[in-house]
């Protein structure tokens, strides 16, 4: 198979973190070559508000299920701990 070639240069200064880490590797191109693939596969921030706001979409529309013996028990409005840990992670990815 053809090998296609690409050269970059480092900041010894900005980029020494990256050198060192490039540094320690046993195969660099191999190592190189999953960073890159793991980077492109991470979902991103428009993926992750998507999922969220399908999740919140699921706990808006949840029904709660008591035992028949208990009908006058069942729950009011949305489970507040979830609707915190959601606002969270909105918080958190920007959305």
């Amino acid at each position: 198979m053809a090998s296609v070639r690409y050269t970059f240069t480092l900041d010894p200064v900005k980029d020494v973190g990256v050198i060192k880490w490039l540094d320690s590797q046993p195969n660099t191109s191999a190592a190189i070559r999953a960073a890159l693939e793991a980077y492109i596969e991470r979902p991103t921030h428009a993926d992750i508000g998507a999922r969220l706001d399908e999740i919140l979409n699921a706990i808006q529309t949840a029904r709660w299920v008591t035992p028949i013996s208990e009908p006058d028990q069942v729950p009011q409005g949305e489970p507040t701990a979830a609707v915190k840990g959601f606002e969270k992670v909105l918080q958190k990815f920007g959305g």
